[in-house]
């Protein structure tokens, strides 16, 4: 868990900031204490307190020798005591080399995601991620693939809404699924106030609609686990946080737009409405391959049984969030929204 966490480039910038604050108190901090003895060494020589000045100087000295070698000392000791230390093989990889390989690796997998689902969620969560390169070659390449994209993603979009008025004119309805009680519209419209006092089998159907539209839309994860985690993460609608639609508990950081929410120390992505959080959600998974392969090959497969145990990672590497979600897969029948 703690080795794909720290595959993620945004924590392996968080973690270089750590190693150039350590490295800048082992060195400073040792010269002026240096500096400080050397001085204060000089005063007491020249009003005749040798004794007290040298003792003074040592015990400076000491100070700085012990500043400077003690977190190599305390590096050296987990090495020794713990080879496969997680968190000393997460800062050793916090370069800038390793940060921008991150970034290039992230780029890459998103940019394939985004050619495959031609939506635009899915391309700005590239575009996103290229924008946070560093500029060179790598960059400037994958933006000559993001406007390819981005005109294939106009193109799509455009193909959609004819294929929708089509629909619509002919009287085949527009965004409604296939079993789903709410239509697409009507899912965007949707207040939050509305959504709270809800029943637990209206909210059930309120985001099985949601998920089962999206999953129409783009694939991904299965109707039946998106609504199990929106009744766990939210607890069936009561408890999410307001103006951010996110019954999901999506994680974002402060620099994350639409607007993130601070709650209890923690980052929260805010969105427009129950569908853009319900489609974000769906995207999020392919966005860290490293964490979820394995479940997102388990929902083509049509098993979210299985697929609910790689879910450990979503809530924190959570021995125990796999199984809840399995229960109320089970207690509600969801995989009839499948």
């Amino acid at each position: 868990m703690i080795l794909d966490v720290c595959a993620e480039p945004n924590v392996l910038k968080t973690l270089r900031i750590i190693k150039i604050i350590i490295n800048f108190i082992k060195i400073v901090v040792p010269i002026i204490l240096i500096i400080s003895a050397s001085i204060t060494f000089t005063k007491a020589v020249s009003s005749g307190e040798n004794n007290k000045a040298l003792q003074s100087f040592i015990r400076k000295l000491i100070a700085a020798f012990a500043v400077f070698l003690v977190p190599t000392i305390v590096g050296l000791l987990i090495r020794l005591t713990n080879p496969q230390n997680g968190y000393l093989s997460c800062l050793q990889k916090a370069t800038t080399e390793n940060i921008q390989a991150a970034y290039k690796e992230q780029a890459e997998y998103a940019l394939i995601n985004a050619k495959t689902t031609l939506v635009e969620s899915t391309y700005y969560t590239a575009k996103s991620i290229v924008d946070n390169m560093d500029d060179g070659p790598d960059k400037t390449a994958l933006q000559q693939e993001l406007a390819v994209v981005k005109n294939d993603v106009i193109k799509a979009n455009k193909e959609r809404k004819e294929a929708l008025e089509k629909q619509s004119a002919s009287g085949g309805g527009t965004g409604i699924s296939k079993t789903g009680k709410y239509s697409k519209v009507e899912i965007i419209d949707m207040s939050e106030e509305t959504v709270k006092a809800m029943s637990k089998q209206e909210f059930i159907e309120f985001i099985g609609s949601a998920a089962q539209i999206v999953y129409s839309e783009v694939g991904g994860v299965l109707p039946s686990i998106t609504i199990a985690q929106a009744i766990l993460e939210s607890g069936y609608g009561k408890s999410f946080i307001p103006s951010t639609h996110n019954v999901y508990g999506l994680r974002g950081y402060p620099g994350n737009k639409p607007k993130v929410y601070n709650s209890k120390g923690q980052y929260l992505r805010g969105f427009e409405n129950f569908y853009e959080a319900t489609y974000y959600h769906a995207t999020y998974f392919p966005s860290f391959p490293k964490s979820y392969t394995n479940f997102l090959q388990d929902c083509a497969n049509r098993n979210p049984m299985h697929a609910a145990t790689y879910l450990g990672a979503y809530a924190g590497g959570s021995s125990t969030y796999g199984s809840k979600i399995q229960q109320l897969i089970s207690q509600y029948n969801l995989t009839q929204y499948d």
